[in-house]
Formats: C-alpha cells, structure tokens, sequence
C-alpha cells in the first residue's frame, strides 16, 4: 500500500504504527540470532539466490544526512534519538532496529524542528509566497507537494497522498486564521505542516523493498526472488554508498526505469564513489567495526601516564578516521596497506606523544615509523589505547581483538565459576609474566590460548599506543603465535602479525562478510552463499581494493534482488560477531 500519510491532528497514531514496524522485518518468525551455515553447493547456474529484504529503518546517521540532503538542515536532529542497538557489530541491523514510544515521539518533534527551519523563506522553498493569487498560489502549492513528496519518500506522490497533504496545507488556514502571531502566518505554516507530515510517514521513516511483480505483493506464495523496482534501487544504493536519500541523478534514473541492470546500477555505483558523501559512509563502516570512537571516553592512570587526556583520545579518533580515508580514496586503496603501512596522520599534539614532529599549526599530518614499529589498523593509537587497561597494557584484550573483529572468531564467556582478576603492575614483572597464568589455568586455557599468543605480540606497544623496546627495565618480548587459522605460526612484533593477517584468506573473508552484513543491514544466511563466494572472488581480483568490494556489493543477487517467500536462517557458522 503505497503510503497514507498521517493527519497532525491524528499524528500520535505513529506511536502505534511505529510500534508495529518495529517487529516488521519482512521475515515470519524469530530473527536469526548470528550467521547461518554456509556449506554445500554456492553459485548454482542459471538460478537467483537472494536472501532476507527486511523493513530497514533510518537510523540516526541516515537521518542526518537525508535531511541534511534534503532541505540543507545540518543540525544533525536525529543525534536525540535513542542510540541504536547494535547486532552483529552495527548500528543498522534491521532486526535490532525498534521504534520505542519514546522514538516516536522524537520523530514527531524534529519533524516539526525541521520543518519549521526549512521553510524560513518559503517563497524561496516553493516558488509563490502568501501575496500570490489563490489559484496561482494552489498550482504552486500542488507542484511543490509532488517534488518535495517525490524526495522525501523517494518516489512518486500518488495522487491521493497529493490531496491528503494539500488537505493539510489547508486546514492552516482555519487553524491560524485568527492568530497574530507572525511566526503561524497560515501560508508558511501550511507548506510547514507538508514537510512535517511527509517527515513522519512510515514511507519517509521505513525503507520497504516490495520489488516487481505481483509475486511481491503476496509473499507468502512464492518462494521466487524478484528484481527491485528502480525507486527501490535507487534507495538501497544511495543509504548503502552514502547512507543518505538518492540525488536527482539517481532520481532522475529511477524515474526513467534505468536502474534494471547490473550494469545500470554499477555504473550509478563509481558515480557515487566519487562523491565526498562515500567517505562518510566508509569512516562510518570502521568506526563501528572497530569501535575505535571509544577510546575519546576512556581514562588512564594520571600517575602512569600523564600526558593521557581526553583531547588526546579525541585526537586518536581522528587519526583513525583520516588514515582510513586516505588510503581507501587518495592512497593505495587496498586492505593490505591498511594493515601493514607504517605511516599515520596526526596532530601536532598526538604526533608529540609519538616522539614525532609535525608543524604547529593545527590539523593532521603524515608521521612515518621506522619499519617494525607501526603497522596499519592493528598499531593506531585508538586501537591500543582502548583495547588496553588504565594502567597497563591487555594481552587478553588485544588478543581477543585480532580473533573476533579480524578472523570472526566467536569466543565463548569465561565460565560462570572464573573469577580471575587482573594482575597489578610491579615493578619487576613484565606483563608477559603477569598474564601468563591464564596457560597454566586448564579453565582458562582453551580460549586464552587462542587469544594471548596473539596478544603479546602487540608488547611493543604501550598502554598508549607508543613503541617501546623495554618494560620496568626488562626488553620487551614481542613474540607470538597464531593457531587454529590459515596463518598458523610464530611471528614476532605487530608488523610481523600484520604481515600475516594480510595474508590471511580468513582475515579477507572476514572483512568481506562484515561489508555485506554493513551493506545489507543484516545477518548473512545460508541463501546468500553465492553472493559470498563472489564477494570473496571479486575482492581477491582486485588485490584487495576496497572501492572494488564497494562496486562488487552492488551487483550480488542479494542486491539486486528480494526473496518474496519466508527464508530460513540457517544453522550458526563459524565467524560470528
């Protein structure tokens, strides 16, 4: 039902309509609570295997951006809204994603924020103002709710939702006919209540994918995967590559049905890679993957270390997020250099905690390691610093990292019965000394085993990120070990660990499958087998350029196409979370 909009008068009835969105993900049943097996035939030819299409909601970066986008609101309003919950190590997973009474009525405040901001000059908004002659001002009026409805719902207006909207542009002039107040002159409050109205549709709020065909329109009697309708395609590209509303050229697309083909949608796909908007979308995939926005609220021990402080943190975070999008967009563009270079951009400020020199000035600049000492994502000061205790480094956590963010290992909880405690620093110890009891604990050993091998090879490295060659006096031993891997073995220093992680076909495919779960805003299940085995092939072509993988998600059938049917999850895989 291509959406009825909601009166303001009756605008409190979201509450209940987002409430039941809210379980509406396009499945029947319980959502998938990780992965699902990925085992026997993959590509089968001459077959579509598409999975799971869930209602996806906005979230609040989606939000942002669309109004930003659509009406130059750069306010960032949707930053009140709850935060998300995050499944499978993201914030847009559309099985997480409720609406809470409390949401909706946030939904129905900025609605009016926005609005009221957008329409400040709404002569130069919508072409007419309240001096217009009637009939001149209502054909105005009308075009305006077409344009305006055709981008905030990212498709056409029906013509039933044209009249309910003008409805409500008119009903202004009863409601403010007395008023003296110049704030609700009636014409501007009119155009206001469009926005404001269109601002709290399901059809603004909810992404719903029906796809072609009347198979579509019951999905409970086919199991048949269908194309997505251009409009439908022109949204999943755009909040995928952009994570905001289409532009006029995709709309423009869409409305001309040019968005049918692979070769359609990749060619839209390199345009929006070159637009500033991507490199958003990107630092958004690794800060969520990695967490590493985090480390800005972390504390450390003043007494330890005293050039710690929040700035600093906050300066990490930058680092990160700099580095990343140098070298996806203005770098080499490969995975592997973001594991292994062996430079890094600063501010003066964090530069100095480096031993380095910048200019004074503020801003980032490149610092270099000498080779040994830096390494990619793994050596970031936002990664080591959080990924660390306030007084000491953490093997274990460090360790844990390297399993679960890149091998997509899923570790099991300590047992109920556990209580180890963290050792305290002493003068004379070394942290390998300290934490090596989880070995000789039997309890313990069958998951630390696996993580603090790993983890002691990052010794080189402080509580804060800086390389050192001794501890209390005593040379830093950086040796290592990886098992149960395709890299199994002794290496030595983080470079030497990141050297083989890059080389890792798990750690590739890791990578991969965190892009389709960001991508799609889902759980990978055991339908889009194919489409894995063809992210994998097309990654590894591309020596592992990450725009190529960007391209390579656009043209799987779990892209291009929905699953009419209910789907079954599948079995738990190895590499959850």
């Amino acid at each position: 039902m291509p959406g009825r909009l909601v009166h303001l008068s009756q605008v409190r009835s979201l509450i209940a309509v987002g409430t039941l969105l809210a379980g509406c993900v396009g499945d029947i049943g319980d959502p998938p609570e990780g992965t699902s097996q990925v085992e026997g035939p993959l590509c089968i030819e001459g077959t579509t295997q598409a999975g799971r299409s869930p209602i996806r909601r906005l979230t609040r970066f989606e939000y942002n951006n669309t109004v930003r986008d659509l009406f130059g609101d750069e306010s960032q309003p949707a930053n009140v809204f709850p935060a998300e919950e995050e499944a499978l190590g993201f914030g847009n997973n559309a099985d997480s994603l409720s609406v809470t009474p409390i949401l909706a009525e946030k939904y129905m405040a900025t609605a009016e924020a926005v609005a009221q901001r957008a329409t400040k000059n709404v002569a130069a908004l919508i072409g007419c103002d309240a001096t217009t002659p009637k009939a001149a001002r209502d054909s105005c009026v009308l075009d305006f709710i077409h344009d305006v409805g055709r981008r905030v719902l990212r498709r056409p207006v029906t013509e039933s939702e044209a009249s309910e909207l003008f409805e409500i542009y008119e009903s202004a002039f009863t409601i403010y006919a007395n008023t003296r107040d110049p704030r609700q002159l009636p014409f501007q409050q009119g155009v206001s209540m469009i926005i404001e109205s269109l601002l709290q549709s399901p059809a603004f709020l909810y992404r719903v994918e029906l796809g072609q065909g009347l198979a579509a329109l019951d999905p409970d009697e086919s199991d048949d995967a269908v194309p997505l309708t251009s409009w439908e395609m022109a949204s999943r590209l755009s909040y995928f590559l952009w994570g905001s509303t289409p532009d006029e050229a995709l709309l423009a697309a869409a409305e001309s049905n040019d968005l049918m083909t692979k070769e359609q949608v990749l060619a839209q796909a390199k345009r929006m890679l070159d637009d500033p908007k991507a490199r958003e979308a990107v630092a958004l995939f690794h800060q969520e993957w990695l967490d590493y926005d985090r480390v800005q609220n972390i504390t450390k021990d003043m007494a330890l270390y005293p050039e710690w402080s929040p700035a600093i943190g906050a300066a990490m975070r930058e680092e990160m997020r700099v580095f990343i999008d140098h070298v996806v967009f203005d770098g080499e563009g490969d995975f592997d250099t973001l594991l292994t270079a062996s430079y890094s951009f600063a501010s003066p400020e964090l530069a100095s905690l480096y031993g380095k020199q910048t200019p004074a000035e503020p801003g980032s600049y490149r610092i270099d390691f000498p080779r040994g000492e830096h390494a990619g994502l793994l050596s970031m000061g936002a990664i080591m610093a959080y990924y660390a205790h306030t007084n000491q480094t953490s093997p274990v956590h460090r360790g844990k990292l390297v399993r679960e963010t890149f091998l997509c290992d899923v570790l099991a909880p300590p047992p109920a019965d556990v209580a180890f405690e963290v050792p305290e620093p002493e003068p004379s110890s070394t942290a390998r000394d300290r934490f090596s009891a989880h070995s000789a604990d039997a309890s313990c050993n069958g998951c630390h085993k696996l993580m603090d091998p790993i983890g002691f090879g990052f010794e080189e490295l402080d509580t804060l990120g800086r390389f050192r060659s001794t501890e209390n006096g005593k040379p830093v031993d950086a040796t290592g070990s990886i098992v149960d891997s395709d890299v199994d073995g002794p290496f030595e220093g983080v470079r030497d660990l990141a050297d083989k992680l890059a080389g890792s076909e798990e750690v590739k495919a890791c990578y991969t499958k965190m892009w389709f779960r960001f991508a799609y805003g889902r759980a990978e299940s055991s339908q889009d087998a194919c489409a894995l085995e063809q992210l994998g092939q097309s990654f590894e072509k591309s020596n592992g350029s990450v725009k190529e993988l960007l391209l390579a998600l656009t043209q799987t059938d779990a892209f291009l196409f929905r699953q009419t049917g209910p789907t079954t999850p599948g079995e738990p895989m190895k590499g959850g979370e």
